[in-house]
């Protein structure tokens, strides 16, 4: 299976030649794009930008897209970085090389896809798509479960040793102190302000989705696990009826892009991801099957066996009993204890589309 991942690398301290040169070529591509003038500029940039570019919005600023065949990536062994990267630019014979860091490692063995060149501010940034082959595997030691929550964005849960991992608890407060902001400022009208502290949000809250996104892959890659999590689908159904506020705070938590950072991660390293149907985990007990109550928003209680734990953990698990459920009737061979080695069948694999 072939995977692909944009590997983002900023210009660092480029000499003011350099710089000169890269401002030109980007200036220039505005200039075309917008007026249709050529006054300097790449003929494969040019080509590229009339093939990806079809409808001009005028003000807005667009990437220098880069053919593939034209980049070079070398690593040398610089004070400097640690990275060099040569991109084609008019009036430059053989390209301009810039220093760049990259925000992870480039890989041994991989391709390089069609790139882009963009600024933000002042600041110039290559994202290098790069492809590699990976073989999936087609069998694991365990499974990883995770319960997507409201207080906790992510409970983790492994068959080797059902110990709770929480992650992202900070999240949630990030999500309501930006609101709280967003409030103050709407009521003094400053829209300006409201868009700006908006991207800075998303800023911070993804640099913990990434984080939290990572460990949960290298977690799985550590354990030799399945990742298994449940339908986003469960998660807003489940916030109705309790209030606008719990409504809007579930809104806005950023679920989607979470996975999707698992899920792209794992892909990465070759590591199976399934999505199962979650609804009622949050209310039945992982112990007895019995159906609880949750005097409050983090304790799950269960009238039968009078089991209690964390809302969250309790729905781990029961995500983690419904995936070996699942394995089961699709015909794939798990024997107890669950920690032995599991078959992935290729129906389950399916589960991973989005």
């Amino acid at each position: 299976m072939r995977v692909a991942k944009t590997i983002r690398c900023k210009i660092w301290k480029a000499t003011r030649a350099k710089r000169t040169i890269l401002e030109e070529e980007f200036e220039n591509l505005q200039l075309y794009l917008q007026t249709g003038i050529d006054d300097g500029l790449y003929s494969a940039n040019k080509q590229q930008a009339d093939r990806f570019f079809k409808k001009i919005k005028k003000d807005k600023q667009y990437p220098i897209s880069l053919r593939n065949d034209l980049i070079r990536i070398e690593k040398r062994d610089t004070k400097l970085v640690t990275y060099w990267i040569r991109i084609p630019v008019h009036g430059r014979r053989g390209g301009l090389w810039l220093p760049v860091k990259p925000h992870c490692e480039f890989p041994d063995e991989y391709d390089i896809s069609e790139s882009k060149i963009v600024k933000k501010k002042d600041e110039f940034y290559i994202h290098i798509t790069i492809q590699k082959e990976v073989v999936q595997k087609e069998s694991c030691s365990s499974i990883l479960a995770i319960d997507l929550g409201e207080r906790v964005i992510a409970t983790v849960c492994n068959s080797l040793d059902m110990r709770p991992i929480f992650m992202g608890r900070e999240v949630r407060g990030i999500r309501r102190h930006f609101a709280w902001l967003r409030k103050r400022l709407g009521e003094k009208k400053l829209l300006k302000e409201i868009k700006r502290i908006g991207q800075k949000e998303q800023r911070i809250v993804d640099a913990h989705l990434h984080e939290i996104s990572r460990r949960i892959v290298d977690e799985a890659a550590r354990t030799d696990s399945v990742i298994v999590f449940g339908d986003l689908k469960g998660i807003r159904s489940a916030a109705k009826g309790k209030g606008k506020r719990f409504n809007r705070i579930v809104a806005n938590m950023p679920y989607y892009r979470l996975t999707q950072m698992i899920y792209y991660k794992a892909q990465w390293e070759g590591i199976p991801v399934l999505k199962i149907n979650e609804r009622g985990t949050s209310k039945t007990c992982s112990v007895c099957g019995s159906e609880g109550k949750r005097p409050y928003q983090g304790l799950f209680k269960c009238n039968e066996c009078s089991y209690q734990a964390n809302a969250d953990f309790n729905g781990a698990k029961n995500i983690l009993k419904r995936a070996m459920d699942y394995m089961s009737t699709a015909g794939v061979a798990v024997s107890p204890p669950i920690t032995e080695p599991f078959l992935v069948s290729s129906e389950a694999t399916q589960l991973v589309g989005w």
